[in-house]
């Protein structure tokens, strides 16, 4: 990152423009393009999501006010026009596929990461989905119920590293479970899941890649007792060896594990069931508790990015700003940790998209900032920031 070369260009330049140019290509997305290049665009999507831009004028305002700069930017002009065609007309796919060429890079470089509310060394996935509506009068083609639009965002997210592992866009309607048939289960990692995912051939599909699952038991969920475990904790009331009985029982055929926990906080039972017979019950109930971790990813993305307006209408569109927003992401919490500041990744956020244009080092902004002692998972830091 060169002095005098601004904070987006610095954010920009953690992308390999080689892999990038291979994109181009692959898409072709510069197909009869003259001024506004795929690179220009991803610059600018990026700007306008650390910057919260309201809208295309917007957007075009803030650059125009600048176009004295726009040589160390390598923009050559902007406008509305071009903005707005390239935002139909490019490939969402390269920004799809970018994300993952980035994420790749970005858990090769950070590592695993130290999670002290578990001693197990496997992988703890949580999957989840979060809808963005979107209105069916202007995006008649993501028609969800009769009068109301949008997507659906299904994400495995990595509790340990606090980062996406894996993300799906479908249209709303498509149910969570019957998304799960496309994600990739790795050996020996722990998928946890919501009750929605309760589907037993997706179970029964993970099983089979030898990962594990905790999930909690819907009200009808029939199942037999097989034999009680021994019970180790006062929160526990239930660990048992079960097995699926009722219509669809053939689709899961092999013994479960279900544990029944009751929180000391305000008394409710929960029931979860797990393929994992090794971990101790009162761990399978913290790992449950963590899910909730995907739950304030979704909540920290729409505070902050720019995911719940749109600044086209098209599906292109709409897609290209996801997926420009997930890479935002990825971005601020690979410089998040390669500064090793203390400060959560709203701080970080906060102070890059406050200094998008300015020359000063990125390290340098935070370089004053408080170190943290160690390389540990930090939560997103979601309650405090309801006003932003």
């Amino acid at each position: 990152m060169n002095k005098g070369t601004p904070v987006i260009m610095q954010m920009q330049s953690l992308i390999s423009r080689f892999e990038f140019q291979k994109l181009e290509i692959e898409f072709k997305t510069e197909k009869n393009v003259r001024t506004f290049s795929t690179w220009n665009l991803l610059k600018v999507m990026l700007f306008a999501q650390c910057t919260t831009k309201k809208s295309l004028r917007d957007i075009c305002a803030t650059f125009k006010s600048i176009s004295n700069r726009f040589y160390h930017l390598g923009i050559n002009e902007i406008s509305r026009n071009n903005l707005s065609n390239a935002l139909s007309k490019r490939s969402a796919k390269l920004f799809e596929k970018l994300f993952y060429i980035l994420l790749e890079k970005v858990q090769k470089e950070t590592g695993s990461r130290r999670d002290k509310r578990f001693r197990f060394k496997n992988r703890l996935i949580a999957i989840d989905s979060t809808t963005i509506s979107l209105c069916l009068s202007l995006c008649m083609w993501a028609s969800f119920r009769s009068k109301k639009g949008g997507v659906k965002v299904h994400t495995m997210y990595d509790i340990k590293r606090q980062i996406p592992d894996f993300m799906i866009i479908t249209e709303a309607r498509k149910h969570d479970h019957t998304a799960v048939v496309d994600m990739p289960f790795r050996r020996g990692t722990i998928y946890v899941l919501d009750r929605a995912y309760l589907c037993l051939k997706s179970l029964q599909n993970i099983n089979e890649n030898g990962a594990f699952f905790v999930t909690r038991t819907k009200t009808n969920t029939q199942y037999g007792v097989i034999r009680k475990n021994k019970i180790t904790a006062k929160t526990i009331l239930l660990d048992q060896v079960i097995s699926f009985t009722g219509a669809k029982a053939s689709n899961y055929q092999e013994p479960l594990r279900l544990v029944r926990y009751k929180n000391p906080e305000d008394g409710k039972v929960y029931d979860y069931i797990t393929n994992n017979i090794d971990l101790a019950a009162s761990t399978i109930a913290a790992i449950y508790k963590s899910r909730w971790d995907i739950e304030l990813f979704f909540k920290w993305i729409k505070q902050n990015l720019k995911v719940k307006t749109f600044y086209g209408r098209s599906e292109n569109a709409v897609l290209i700003q996801i997926w420009t927003a997930s890479i935002a992401f990825l971005l601020m919490e690979y410089i998040r940790f390669m500064s090793k500041t203390a400060m959560s990744i709203t701080g970080v956020f906060r102070i890059l998209g406050s200094h998008m244009m300015s020359d000063c080092k990125i390290m340098d902004l935070l370089g004053e900032l408080p170190r943290r002692k160690q390389r540990s998972v930090r939560s997103l830091d979601i309650q405090m920031d309801f006003g932003f």
